[in-house]
């Protein structure tokens, strides 16, 4: 609980110190300002479709404003929920909580002026909803470990405002990445855990991300970099976190890292398959940390 309490404040505290670029005013909303009656409505209809056994929800009360329910920020001059944080944190061991279940309803697109969106860790069931590619002021959209099943709806390509995409460790599925190269704001990507054998385009796909700085792809059993296709792979001046371990990564990977940045601050490879020496291809990289 003291940790929730602790994350809530520090999410609202982000939120606020980049009000102008993310959220909007918020958080600490004026005493004449109430939440809007038709986002209080689309609230509890979500909550309706959760099984909440913690009763983790228990001040989204009808007669309570919906500015001060728990997980919820509101642009402090018009009452518009901006922001809907119910992460779940699975590794404290001392959250006697149980996650959120269920599903997660159309509601959502009641909520217009949402910017933050964190369900990680829950428990929902099938598919990530194709709705959410219509809520298009997301900058912040978090599902990771959220137990989605199927394909990740191209869809979410539609949401041109995200920098923050976090799909890690759901049983996703997918071919191709095409969809991720429409997120031409997105700084920061993780997705982790997904199984990438299908996407022999990935290289190709996230240097066409021309804001990207951090890329999480451990653990998602990346094909091996066609070298034929480096020509055709941009290059990154933004990049600088590259996590690439646990993949079984041959060297060939060495030449994409070359090729799509040079300001790399860390660069993850542990678990790969890399054999014989390796190439030349950080010497420019003056920021290279670890």
């Amino acid at each position: 609980m003291l940790f929730t309490t602790l994350r809530s404040v520090l999410v609202r505290l982000l939120c606020l110190l980049t009000s102008s670029a993310l959220c909007g005013p918020c958080t600490g909303i004026s005493p004449n300002t109430r939440c809007i009656a038709s986002e209080k409505t689309a609230l509890l209809q979500f909550k309706q479709g959760l099984l909440d056994e913690s009763n983790v929800l228990a001040s989204w009360e009808s007669k309570k404003d919906c500015c001060e329910w728990r997980g919820i920020a509101c642009n402090n001059q018009t009452g518009h929920v901006i922001m809907l944080d119910l992460y779940y944190n699975s590794s404290d061991i001392y959250n006697v909580e149980t996650p959120l279940r269920g599903v997660i309803a159309p509601s959502l697109l009641g909520l217009q002026y949402l910017s933050y969106l964190d369900l990680s860790n829950n428990h929902f069931e099938g598919l990530i909803p194709k709705f959410i590619g219509s809520m298009s002021q997301l900058k912040v959209l978090k599902l990771a470990g959220a137990s989605f099943t199927g394909p990740i709806p191209p869809q979410l390509g539609n949401l041109s405002n995200l920098y923050t995409l976090d799909l890690a460790w759901n049983v996703v599925t997918f071919e191709n990445l095409d969809w991720l190269t429409h997120l031409s704001s997105l700084r920061y990507l993780n997705m982790s855990g997904l199984n990438f054998s299908e996407a022999a385009n990935w290289p190709e796909s996230i240097s066409k991300l021309p804001s990207l700085i951090e890329l999480q792809l451990p653990s998602c059993n990346l094909p091996n970099v066609d070298l034929r296709s480096l020509p055709f792979i941009n290059s990154s001046t933004t990049l600088e976190v590259l996590e690439l371990s646990d993949n079984l990564l041959n060297s060939s990977i060495f030449y994409w890292i070359a090729n799509v940045s040079t300001k790399f601050v860390h660069i993850g490879l542990m678990g790969d398959q890399l054999q014989g020496p390796i190439p030349d291809v950080f010497a420019n990289m003056v920021s290279l940390a670890f």
